[in-house]
């Protein structure tokens, strides 16, 4: 873990190389932190995109869901951002957009774990009011939502009797609730692409009948992954 912790902060600061001005705001674009990844910053700019991962936990955790998906080279970092990096992976929806663990049953679904909200009924729950009121067991389908900066990720997970399950994968934007069309969404297990569909005009992609395992979904756009979710499904 805590050479994972140093790689993982060695590429947050990266080499300053390059220019592309950077202008201060409130939160940099996701096209600036993918600058600042690759390192097309001057060394002005690239300092003022760290100083604000330093102090935006939103941005920081947006940038770790990058870091996951995306090699990058590393460097020598400085200790107050390795105290951060560390903090921020100590965080349940540090490293991952969204994880999901649940338990297939004849008639009901368990949720065994998750760090996205619930929707139970027309109430949202999130995770941790989800565990302390002790609700585990959905009839047919669940829906567990996250947000990630500008995207909002549905996954909604249908029983099939304990042998095989529907996932639908909805991707919106978090503000305005339009849905995200052609981006690519991609089913892989053990490291191997099993499906991949390009979102409908609803911005969602299904996959059928799947076995109780572990996956994770991919979701890209032009190429460029945007987020992970890591599905794990037991009988």
């Amino acid at each position: 873990m805590a050479g994972y912790l140093e790689k993982i902060t060695k590429i947050i600061y990266r080499e300053r190389k390059r220019g592309r001005s950077f202008k201060a705001k409130a939160h940099p674009s996701e096209e600036d932190l993918v600058c600042f990844l690759e390192g097309k910053f001057s060394v002005q700019d690239k300092e003022a995109v760290q100083k604000h991962l330093l102090s935006c936990d939103l941005c920081a955790e947006y940038l770790s869901v990058q870091l996951k998906i995306q090699p990058h080279l590393s460097l020598d970092v400085p200790g107050q951002l390795l105290e951060k990096v560390k903090k921020l992976l100590g965080q349940e929806t540090a490293e991952n957009l969204l994880e999901v663990f649940l338990k297939l049953k004849d008639k009901a679904m368990e949720i065994i774990q998750t760090t996205g909200d619930v929707l139970v009924g027309q109430e949202l729950v999130p995770a941790p009011v989800l565990r302390s009121r002790k609700i585990d067991e959905f009839k047919e389908e669940v829906s567990i939502l996250k947000d990630l900066r500008q995207i909002r990720i549905l996954a909604k997970i249908q029983n099939k009797g304990a042998k095989s399950f529907n996932l639908t994968i909805t991707v919106k934007d978090k503000q305005s609730q339009k849905t995200h069309k052609n981006l690519r969404i991609t089913l892989l297990k053990d490291g191997i692409e099993l499906e991949s569909y390009i979102t409908d005009s609803a911005g969602s992609s299904f996959f059928e009948n799947i076995l109780p395992g572990n996956y994770s979904v991919e979701v890209s756009r032009e190429g460029q992954k945007e987020a992970v979710i890591d599905l794990k499904v037991q009988v």
